[in-house]
């Protein structure tokens, strides 16, 4: 499999020749999963489909994760995939599913997808409860389940984490997933809220994904839509959010990652060859590594270009 958000985690031959590792790079490497279909892009398939094969084989590609489509667009994907994607040397794709929590009808419209050109690497899914989330467990025998939970409900969240991360034979296929964002300033999480998410996740040593909001590099206030008159909201950066999730697995303390999560002026983030420092913390190549691959795995962005470019209009890359 030539795409996809666990084979870009690895530092491949080809990368290793074309660029020099650094701190930057291995942070956003397959670390944006391409949501073009949801708002506020919100593209028909034919346009999402097409951008996501012009940035498989773009200079950027090492950054792409997954394609994400909801279960109920299923039937749309494939007449489509196959007229843009065509040869023998195409690289596979690798799909996100947002199911729809039927698991039996969502494996029907997973059955229809083009064989031997797209392989389904995770499956995204809501649950309220324990109960909830093993019932999904059992339901799917094949890809990785990330768990949404509602930002700020740690009655809920708490225990749940715990709970999944005791259990060994859970753990390996199991994952959570937090919503950072949409369309309104009321669907982002507080600061405090995803850095109660961000040390549950750690401590119950159970990796995650974050999606919505977070096509910004850092932390501060944008338009929450691409129309003109679009109102402004605060929303979270992503080079915040993974941050401080490599503080988080790290041990560091509550304080340390909410600091993380509230820095606004990117100067405080110094990309350098070897590490990056901000704040009166600093991380070196190894360590960003090993993190994205346990732990910080992805998020998803209704916009690839926008994120790969304000990380160059900084200078990190």
């Amino acid at each position: 499999m030539l795409a996809g958000a666990e084979e870009q985690l690895q530092v491949g031959e080809e990368m290793t020749a074309k660029a020099r590792v650094t701190p930057i790079r291995v942070l956003m490497r397959g670390l944006v999963d391409y949501a073009g279909l949801f708002p506020p892009a919100g593209l028909h398939m034919m346009e999402a489909v097409r951008r996501y094969r012009a940035y498989l084989t773009g200079e950027d590609h090492w950054a792409l994760g997954r394609f994400v489509v909801p279960v109920t667009r299923l039937g749309e994907f494939p007449p489509v995939f196959n007229e843009v994607c065509c040869g023998e040397r195409e690289p596979m794709w690798a799909l996100s599913i947002l199911s729809s929590g039927d698991a039996v009808r969502d494996a029907g419209a997973i059955g229809g997808l083009p064989r031997g050109a797209v392989q389904v690497e995770c499956v995204e899914v809501k649950a309220a409860s324990v109960a909830d989330a093993e019932k999904v467990l059992r339901e799917w025998s094949g890809p990785v389940v990330y768990v949404e939970f509602a930002p700020g409900e740690a009655g809920v969240m708490l225990p749940m984490l715990e709970q999944l991360g005791t259990r060994a034979n859970l753990v390996a296929k199991i994952r959570a997933k937090i919503r950072t964002g949409g369309v309104t300033a009321e669907a982002f999480p507080t600061v405090e809220q995803v850095a109660e998410f961000l040390l549950a996740c750690a401590r119950a040593r159970v990796a995650f994904k974050a999606t919505a909001g977070l096509h910004h590099v850092v932390r501060g206030e944008y338009k929450l839509t691409y129309e003109p008159e679009s109102a402004r909201a605060k929303m979270h950066g992503f080079a915040n959010v993974f941050l401080a999730a490599l503080l988080a697995w790290r041990g560091e303390d509550a304080a340390a990652v909410r600091s993380t999560l509230a820095v606004e002026d990117a100067r405080t983030f110094a990309f350098g060859d070897e590490a990056v420092r901000w704040l009166k913390y600093d991380a070196g190549v190894d360590e960003i590594e090993a993190t994205r691959r346990a732990f910080a795995v992805s998020y998803g962005s209704c916009s690839f270009e926008e994120p790969v470019a304000e990380a160059k209009a900084l200078g990190w890359l």
